[in-house]
C-alpha cells in the first residue's frame, strides 16, 4: 500500500490557489475512482469525510487506487461561502473549465485535467443539502448519449448510486438537465465527456461539519467503490442517522409558491405524499395564511430550503416525484 500527498497548483488570473491531492495505491492491479468535496466552499462535512476516507482505505483499498481531493474550493472554504471568491461564480456549473477564462474555468480545467491522469472507472462528489434534508444520491442523465450505449451507462449510474445505501434521486428530465447546466457539474461532465459513471452524495447541513454527514458519507462511498471492486464488503447505513424512503425518485420542481412570506412546512423531510397534499404553507409575519402548496404528483420530500423567508415563484426544496413506470 503506498500513499502520497501532494498539492495542486491552479493559477487563477492575478491570484493561485492549491489544491490537496491523495493517491492511495493499493499495489495490486484494478479500477480506480475519484472522490472530490468542496465544490462549493461552505460545504465543509465533505472535507472531513475525505480525511476519514483517507485513513479507512489504507487499512481497506484491496486492488487498484484511489484520488482524494478534500478541497477543490478551498478559499471558499476558508470564508465558509458557496461560490468562488475571485469571480462569484459556481465551479459545479463550470466543468470541464477553460484555461485562459474566468478564475472559475481555470480552477475548473485544472481539476479536469489532474482527474484525467486517473482515467477513473467511477467519479464520487460529496455535497451536503440544507438543515432539513434526507442524505441522497444523485444519478445524473448521459444526455451525450443514446441507444445501447445510454442505456448500458445509465443502468451502471443507478446500481452505484443504489449501492450507497442512501435514497436515489434520479436527474431532472434532459431539457430541464440542460436547461440547468447540469451536464457541466463535476459528476455531470464526468458521464457526458468521459463517459464514466459519476455520482453525487448529498448529507448533511452546509456551513458546519456534521459528524453524522461524515459517517454517512463515508458509508456511502464504501458502498459504492465495493461495487467497483476496489473494497470488499457492503456498507450498510446506519439506521439511526438515514431516512432511506425506498423507490425509484426524480427531481421534480413543482413545489413552487405563489405568494412571498414565510414557508411552514406541513411535512418532514423522508415523508412521502399524494397529489392534493398540502406540502406546506406560506404565511405573513403575524401568522395569517397567503399561499398553500399542494401536490401535484406522488413523490417524497427530500430538503426544505434553509431560508424561511420565500418569494413568490420560489421553488421551497428538493422535492422526489414518483418515476413512472
Amino acid at each position: 500500500m503506498q500513499r502520497r500527498a501532494d498539492w495542486l497548483r491552479v493559477d487563477i488570473g492575478d491570484d493561485h490557489a492549491h489544491l490537496p491531492v491523495i493517491d492511495i495505491d493499493s499495489g495490486v492491479p484494478g479500477p480506480s475512482a475519484v472522490v472530490t468535496a468542496n465544490v462549493h466552499g461552505d460545504e465543509s462535512s465533505g472535507v472531513v469525510a475525505v480525511h476519514a476516507l483517507d485513513r479507512w482505505l489504507q487499512d481497506s483499498l484491496v486492488r487498484g487506487r484511489v484520488r482524494l481531493y478534500p478541497s477543490l474550493n478551498p478559499r471558499a472554504l476558508a470564508l465558509n461561502t458557496r461560490r468562488v471568491p475571485h469571480d462569484g461564480a459556481d465551479l459545479n456549473r463550470c466543468f470541464p473549465g477553460r484555461t485562459g477564462g474566468t478564475a472559475s474555468e481555470r480552477l475548473a480545467a485544472a481539476v479536469w485535467a489532474s482527474i484525467g491522469e486517473v482515467t477513473p472507472d467511477v467519479l464520487i462528489d460529496l455535497h451536503t443539502d440544507s438543515a432539513g434534508s434526507i442524505p441522497y444520491t444523485i444519478v445524473d442523465r448521459a444526455v451525450s448519449l443514446s441507444g445501447r450505449a445510454r442505456t448500458r451507462l445509465d443502468t451502471e449510474l443507478l446500481k452505484l448510486a443504489q449501492d450507497s445505501g442512501l435514497t436515489v434521486l434520479l436527474e431532472y428530465p434532459d431539457d430541464l438537465y440542460q436547461r440547468f447546466a447540469l451536464d457541466r457539474s463535476l459528476a455531470g461532465a464526468v458521464v457526458n465527456r468521459l463517459h464514466k459513471p459519476a455520482v453525487t452524495i448529498e448529507a448533511g447541513p452546509r456551513g458546519v461539519v456534521d459528524w453524522d454527514a461524515v459517517s454517512i458519507m463515508r458509508r456511502a462511498v464504501h458502498g459504492v467503490l465495493a461495487r467497483v471492486g476496489l473494497v470488499d464488503g457492503t456498507a450498510q447505513p446506519d439506521a439511526s442517522r438515514v431516512t432511506c424512503p425506498s423507490g425509484t425518485w426524480r427531481r421534480g420542481t413543482t413545489a413552487r409558491t405563489r405568494r412571498a412570506g414565510v414557508f411552514v412546512p406541513s411535512l418532514r423531510p423522508g415523508d412521502r405524499f399524494r397529489p392534493g397534499v398540502v406540502l406546506g404553507v406560506v404565511r405573513d409575519l403575524v401568522g395569517d395564511p397567503l399561499d398553500e402548496v399542494r401536490a401535484q404528483s406522488n413523490g417524497v420530500v427530500v430538503s426544505w430550503v434553509d431560508s424561511p423567508w420565500v418569494e413568490s415563484g420560489q421553488v421551497v426544496g428538493t422535492i422526489g416525484i414518483a418515476e413512472e413506470g
